[in-house]
């Protein structure tokens, strides 16, 4: 029996090193905990008076330090959850301000920039468009637009919602991350925290540019008056919205490393939905490049011809590559006055080159998709389908986001109040995206779940 005991006491003591290279079978990494001193005057256990400066108690020797975890969990010590007030607390919102701070500056650097590089010494355009303006379209958002011309007045609203202006507020939020939120970051949880007070700070700043940005144009006797003058303004709710998901979106997946894909099953699928939708985009964008550039003129069999003349040619190749994703998707999608969906497959008045081209984008999804289905069973190794299902929601939400960011409309009115400008409508409802992409990620997935090749 004392064999016995001893052995088990042995046992205990070595079960957590490796019985050939002695190494720890279980690993916890060192920069989660951190040696922290109480902000206390006395000692804990004597009552004896410390200096700030002292590690232990000079009268008794007890130590003044503790080792803690710098991880974040919304259970407490009693197993209670955490009220929703208490993870508001916990927001960093001095290094939120710094970076939303930083990043505004940094945006309103750069679209002075491109202001002067644009239009120069163009007074007819600069007197319309400053770099705050530059500052609010890069974030995507909407524009009121009223005229009054002599005794008649219009109204209408444009939103720009070109992919390739997002390079703007994503290149200005990348050293603020650095800086003042990166360092900060010791779990996933504290993370999303960090990036929502960012975020909510960035579009409240925002909102503000937006109210302080109206531009009112006179012409003749003045706007409202005998002559016709052009009033510019911003909707603030547009711009809130869309400020706060944009900068969020750029900081959550910026910041998202290995270890919290390895401790959170969603922030490791939700990373995976975005390099998916990524991938996917920058595929279907050479192929459609490539296929213009070999004079294959599916632009024109789509109804965008007229549009190249009005936006450059990268431009319009860059935003149609990620409606044909989302078609791809089976999610339809509005292209000027035409409409794409997959009924448009079997149009007779459609060319045999675009039939090709959506055929193939439609195959490069679904493998795509397979493939993914694959990497998340070998990875999870789940006998349930909770990784699809959570990897599906996670990608129908983005796509759900770029569907409401990414509509470009402009109306009749607004057309004809700026001649340089043409009436145009592309993009898809969101609503329909989410559902749409969540069936279709879901059952193709699936597939390759259940298939997994690489098995």
């Amino acid at each position: 029996m004392k064999m016995n005991m001893e052995k088990n006491l042995n046992k205990s003591k070595y079960d957590n090193y490796s019985r050939e290279n002695g190494s720890l079978n279980i690993k916890e990494n060192i920069y989660y905990f951190t040696i922290e001193k109480d902000n206390k005057s006395n000692c804990p256990k004597c009552e004896n008076s410390v200096s700030k400066d002292h590690i232990y108690c000079s009268n008794c020797g007890e130590i003044l330090e503790n080792i803690k975890s710098k991880r974040e969990k919304f259970i407490n010590q009693e197993g209670e959850k955490t009220k929703f007030k208490d993870i508001a607390s916990n927001f960093d919102l001095k290094n939120g301000l710094k970076a939303a701070v930083l990043g505004i500056s940094i945006l309103f650097t750069l679209s002075l920039i491109i202001k002067f590089i644009l239009f120069g010494s163009n007074n007819q355009i600069n007197e319309l468009i400053n770099p705050l303006h530059i500052m609010l379209f890069s974030n995507l958002a909407s524009v009121n637009i009223f005229m009054s011309l002599f005794m008649n007045s219009a109204q209408s609203s444009v939103n720009f919602g070109f992919l390739i202006l997002l390079i703007l507020p994503i290149v200005s939020l990348i050293l603020p991350y650095r800086m003042f939120v990166k360092t900060r970051n010791t779990s996933f949880i504290a993370h999303v925290k960090n990036s929502l007070g960012v975020s909510i700070i960035y579009a409240i700043m925002l909102c503000i540019i937006s109210r302080v940005s109206q531009v009112e144009v006179n012409l003749s006797s003045g706007f409202n008056q005998s002559g016709y003058g052009i009033l510019f303004e911003f909707s603030t709710l547009n711009v809130l919205f869309k400020g706060f998901i944009i900068s969020f979106i750029t900081m959550l997946f910026m910041g998202i490393k290995k270890e919290y894909e390895k401790e959170n099953m969603i922030a490791n699928l939700s990373k995976l939905a975005f390099k998916t939708i990524f991938i996917g985009y920058i595929l279907v964008f050479i192929i459609s490049a490539v296929l213009h550039f070999a004079n294959i003129n599916y632009v024109f069999d789509l109804g965008l011809n007229s549009y190249a003349n009005d936006v450059s040619l990268g431009v319009l190749l860059s935003q149609l590559a990620m409606y044909l994703w989302s078609f791809a998707n089976f999610v339809p999608v509005s292209l000027g006055s035409g409409y794409l969906s997959i009924l448009s497959l079997f149009n007779s008045n459609i060319s045999l080159d675009l039939i090709l081209l959506l055929g193939a984008i439609m195959a490069l999804s679904a493998l795509i998709f397979i493939i993914v289905g694959c990497k998340i069973e070998s990875k999870h190794k789940s006998k349930n389908i909770k990784p699809v299902i959570i990897f599906s929601g996670c990608y129908a939400v983005i796509m759900a986001i770029i569907g409401f960011l990414t509509t470009i409309y402009i109306g009749n009115n607004a057309a004809s109040m700026l001649s340089y400008l043409s009436p145009m409508q592309m993009g898809f409802n969101c609503i329909i995206g989410l559902i749409a992409s969540f069936m279709y990620s879901f059952i193709m997935t699936l597939i390759g779940y259940k298939l997994n090749i690489f098995n």
